[in-house]
């Protein structure tokens, strides 16, 4: 079989691994003005990608990429701002479904794959490689509300009022997800993930069209294309209703936010659904003696149970990197 996150027993890798946190990432980030075209430069992939696994020994890494990389290939203007985050242009929703993949912007995608190529040659054979998209949902949200300053107001409310038009969007957007994860896994990715980290947002009477069924759409597109990859999904921040999202969903891997109870989550998901998660990315920050408590506890709620260890969200900017060693140390011993 090939090697991929299911071959081993209790893997570790963190969201957000690769970033913010590393001094030698922020040396080689400083030499690029343009976030978007740090995320396209063939170098900067590379070595954004392997740094985390250099310093900590993680037994998997995870390409060095964005999200938005799907609203960018459209034509969407897309700015960084630094400490706001993202700001895309400001287009309704029928224009947005008028954007066409514009040919310059899919060659700089090719550099993506071509770093994904580079980064598998590099990296250990016994480590994995995960690729990964937003789910169509999450990716929307930025699309119609250019941020996330409101809470993605523009984006519930057109679940109200524009259901057809923003379905109509998700499709678009499962679509292009489903090649760009498909171009990942050609390049060399062994493992993918899907990332809704909004799907808090919506009322439990909405999943089924705008979280279920895109997702969905995306796993079933990849099998009919024989991708041979375990699917990591991420439903950020809907809690017990995770139970009833894997009913609709068919994917291998759940990842589990930090605020949902895992013991709860363990008594309650079939055992061929591997978990991952849920350490509090603040605890990590802090460190000490709660973190350590933490992560002891982890250990012994999923014993006797395939798990991927990882955060219950991303890294954040100011982690101590002696507290992601002492975290691998812990969960090692």
């Amino acid at each position: 079989m090939k090697l991929n996150i299911l071959s081993f027993n209790n893997p570790i890798w963190f969201m957000r691994q690769a970033g913010r946190h590393l001094p030698e990432y922020k040396e080689i980030r400083s030499k690029k003005e343009s976030f978007i075209d740090f995320c396209f430069d063939y170098e900067s992939i590379v070595k954004s990608t392997l740094q985390p696994i250099a310093r900590y020994d993680l037994d998997c890494a995870i390409i060095f990429s964005d999200i938005l990389v799907v609203p960018y290939i459209l034509g969407q203007r897309i700015d960084f701002i630094k400490g706001k985050g993202p700001k895309l242009e400001d287009l309704e929703i029928n224009k947005l479904l008028c954007l066409k993949t514009e040919k310059k912007r899919l060659e700089d995608l090719e550099n993506c794959y071509k770093a994904i190529r580079e980064v598998r040659k590099k990296l250990n054979k016994n480590k994995c490689l995960i690729g990964f998209c937003g789910a169509p949902w999450t990716v929307a949200c930025y699309m119609i509300d250019g941020g996330n300053k409101n809470r993605f107001k523009k984006s519930k409310a057109s679940v109200k009022t524009s259901k057809t038009q923003l379905k109509a969007l998700l499709e678009k957007i499962s679509d292009i997800s489903t090649t760009h994860l498909i171009n990942q896994y050609k390049s060399g990715c062994d493992t993918l993930m899907i990332f809704e980290s909004w799907a808090g947002i919506l009322d439990s009477e909405d999943y089924n069209d705008i979280l279920y069924e895109p997702v969905e759409q995306i796993i079933k597109n990849l099998k009919s294309k024989n991708v041979d990859a375990p699917i990591i999904v991420f439903p950020k921040g809907i809690g017990r209703n995770i139970v009833e999202y894997l009913n609709h969903i068919s994917a291998d891997v759940l990842s589990i936010d930090y605020e949902t109870n895992l013991k709860w989550v363990i008594n309650n998901i079939k055992k061929d659904i591997v978990l991952q998660g849920n350490i509090n990315p603040n605890l990590l920050l802090e460190g000490g003696s709660r973190l350590t408590a933490e992560v002891k506890k982890l250990k012994e709620t999923v014993k006797g149970r395939k798990h991927i260890y990882n955060l219950g969200h991303g890294m954040l900017p100011d982690t101590p990197i002696s507290n992601v060693q002492k975290t691998i140390r812990t969960l090692r011993t």
